[in-house]
């Protein structure tokens, strides 16, 4: 039935992108017919799409891809838009490029097609530049490097303005604030030879002064001051690009709704600029509440969500975020629950800065949780205890230690059972061993974690160009018995390239190690997919399973048996991880946007076989986003692809008896032993969240 559905679904995907069931376009009137194409031909220095973006003539189009948005057209933007296409070439170098022709032919009643031929002729080259007056400010010609426009290129307006911008840029960031440039440029389009003429004024070299702040009530003026001058030291030679960057630090305070970092007045005297600080007090306090819904293969999840937070809480900057969120859990779905039960998390997230010097804050977050899993329910007390060092705005190193308490409920458990799917009369049941310890209701989580990132992004959110790496590492040690003693390593790059007409191709991976004791705690090994992961699989799936048939009373003295029918499987985790994307992104109109992506992963109960690369699985998928406010609205449709041995799927784990278990117990901890099978999930998944993926 699934794939009949599927197949149907993807049959009328191909039929509305071939145009059968979209609505035509509507007919106009004799006066402004509707234009149904308009083609440019002959472009081959420029492109023919981005030259078309700048006329006032457009071709009709569709709003999300069906409704029709008819463009009309008019005789005199007609006629003007071959006027912009020869300054558009000017502009560009070619001034010899003219409109050979233009055609409007009829496609019916009110209705046109558009055909422009454009001759571009020649392109007008630089002959030589010239720059003046410069060798009087040698650290500005030492920072300045090649101009954007040399000698033999095509002589562009952009390329000429550039030049201009760069010498000025050199001389205000080395200390020349007053300095001006002049630009003049002789083009003789009959040699097609231009001559670039840039006459420099370094004027007086100047210091920053002092930082003067104005705007804060609340917040202390040399508080604002402090965070400013690492950027704007008094005494330095100026640097107008450092203003934007103490804006931003500023900024990052978190407590101000505008800044703005400018210089002032010189002071020809001391030859010095103050640098002034503007700020805009947002309101300290802030109030969040609304409903929350998760809906995935494995999980529904109704909540109510309720957030405080204060950034100058008991004064000097302090920041004291409370949350909570509670609601109810059906697992796997609403529809079929095999496990329910309400749900809840209590947070509360204290920030002191400066706890050191400057660079250092201290960070303490509490959690406590009620929380329902497949293979268990719990309780959990959360503490962590962090110092974050600010090593510059797009550097974060984030040292903690770590202290999780589980209390532990309904853990799986399993009659011992033959291969043969039965068990011997009164035979000792076997526990799912969640975490090494003493006692097998409780688990303490305990490590020492270092988080580095360096994010070069141009934007967290909608991001289109950059570079993000990050390493987190994790040392585990047991205190009093409880707890494993292991090292977890998981580093993660990302990167993002800006694509003509608003593409953007974004890639990722992952690479997780863990090493250490056999009995690493379930919470703490490897995981995969979701909607931010390998979204072949829901949240988590990608994972070694423990397959299992639930216990049920049997009658004295009689054998349990195994219905196939209710075998079970549960992700555990693993000791090793490979995942990663690549994913295209582009728009489709206004707000709306879409991806194609290939996703890959693999989850392994031993790190050395997740490393092996021809183990990996791979999914591909497309999707459409939205943009809010709070970020994309995200819906995405991935299928694994076949594997060279079949359909792919994730290592199948049993129980077996651990060693030195009482005989005379009725319930026994276990170990998880390869079952020498694998277990396959649908191969289609779908996701809807908000935000990219990565």
């Amino acid at each position: 039935m699934t794939s009949t559905r599927t197949s149907a679904a993807l049959a009328l995907l191909a039929l509305c992108a071939s145009g059968c069931f979209l609505w035509p376009q509507p007919s106009g009137t004799p006066e402004r017919p509707t234009v149904l194409e308009f083609a440019i031909e002959g472009t081959k220095a420029v492109s023919g799409s981005e030259l078309a973006a700048h006329l006032a003539t457009q071709p009709s189009g569709r709003k999300y891809l069906i409704v029709p948005d008819p463009q009309s057209f008019d005789v005199d933007a007609f006629a003007n838009d071959k006027r912009r296409i020869v300054r558009y070439y000017e502009a560009r170098g070619y001034y010899h490029a003219r409109v050979e022709s233009a055609d409007v032919v009829s496609a019916g009643a009110g209705k046109v097609r558009l055909r422009i031929r454009v001759v571009e002729g020649p392109p007008v080259r630089v002959t030589s530049v010239e720059v003046a007056g410069l060798d009087a400010a040698p650290e500005a010609k030492k920072r300045l490097g090649k101009l954007p426009l040399g000698k033999g290129d095509v002589f562009t307006e952009a390329g000429f303005d550039a030049g201009r911008a760069a010498l000025l840029a050199a001389l205000t960031s080395t200390g020349w604030a007053k300095a001006e440039v002049e630009q003049r440029a002789q083009v003789d389009p009959t040699l097609d030879e231009a001559h670039v003429t840039y006459t420099v004024t370094p004027g007086q070299r100047y210091r920053f002064g002092p930082v003067f702040v104005a705007g804060a009530a609340v917040v202390p003026r040399s508080r604002v001051r402090e965070e400013a001058e690492l950027e704007v030291k008094p005494g330095a030679t100026f640097d107008a690009s450092e203003l934007p960057k103490a804006q931003a630090r500023v900024f990052d305070l978190g407590v101000f709704g505008g800044v703005r970092v400018s210089q002032g007045s010189p002071d020809e005297a001391k030859q010095q600029i103050p640098a002034v600080v503007s700020v805009r007090e947002a309101p300290f306090r802030t109030i969040r509440a609304g409903p929350g819904f998760t809906f995935q293969a494995t999980r529904w999840e109704a909540d109510a969500i309720a957030g405080w937070q204060h950034r100058n809480w008991l004064g000097g900057l302090r920041r004291l975020n409370l949350d909570a969120r509670v609601g109810y859990a059906w697992l796997p779905t609403l529809l079929n629950p095999q496990k329910s039960g309400p749900v809840a998390l209590f947070s509360a997230d204290f920030t002191q800065p400066a706890i050191a010097t400057r660079y250092v804050d201290l960070n303490l977050r509490a959690d406590v949780e009620r929380g329902r899993e497949q293979a268990y329910d719990f309780w959990a007390e959360r503490l962590r205890l962090g110092t974050p060092f600010k090593l510059g705005r797009l550097v974060t190193f984030v040292p903690s230690v770590n202290l999780e308490l589980y209390e532990l409920g309904n853990i799986v458990t399993q009659a011992a059972v033959t291969a043969g799917g039965t068990s011997a009369p009164n035979a000792q049941a076997l526990q799912l061993t969640t975490c090494p310890g003493q006692d097998p209701s409780l688990c303490l989580l305990s490590y020492f974690e270092q988080r580095l990132v360096f994010d070069f992004r141009d934007d967290p959110i909608n991001t289109t160009r950059g570079l993000y790496l990050a390493l987190a590492v994790q040392e585990g040690f047991s205190v009093k018995g409880n707890g494993a003693s292991y090292l977890r390593l998981l580093p993660e790059a990302r990167a993002f390239v800006s694509l003509p007409f608003g593409f953007v191709l974004a890639g990722r991976g992952r690479i997780g190690v863990l090493s250490g004791s056999s009995e690493v705690p379930i919470i703490a090994r490897f995981t995969s997919g979701g909607p931010n992961l390998m979204r072949g699989y829901y949240n988590r799936q990608l994972s070694p399973v423990l397959g299992y048939c639930p216990l049920t009373p049997a009658a004295p003295g009689k054998p349990a048996a195994c219905d196939p029918n209710n075998f079970q499987y549960l992700p555990v985790g693993g000791a090793g991880l490979i995942d990663g994307s690549i994913e295209l992104r582009f728009p489709i109109a206004g707000e709306l946007g879409g991806a194609t992506f290939l996703d890959f992963g693999d989850v392994r109960v031993k790190a050395a076989d997740a490393l092996n690369v021809s183990n990996l699985q791979y999914a591909v998928g497309a999707g459409i986003r939205y943009k809010t406010v709070f970020g994309p609205l995200r819906v995405d449709l991935a299928a694994r692809l076949p594997s060279t041995s079949g359909q792919p799927g994730v290592e199948v784990l049993r129980l077996q008896s651990a060693a030195g278990c009482d005989p005379k117990a009725t319930t026994c901890r276990s170990d998880l032993v390869s079952d020498n099978r694998f277990h396959h999930d649908p191969i289609v998944s779908f996701h809807l969240s908000i935000g990219e993926a990565f």
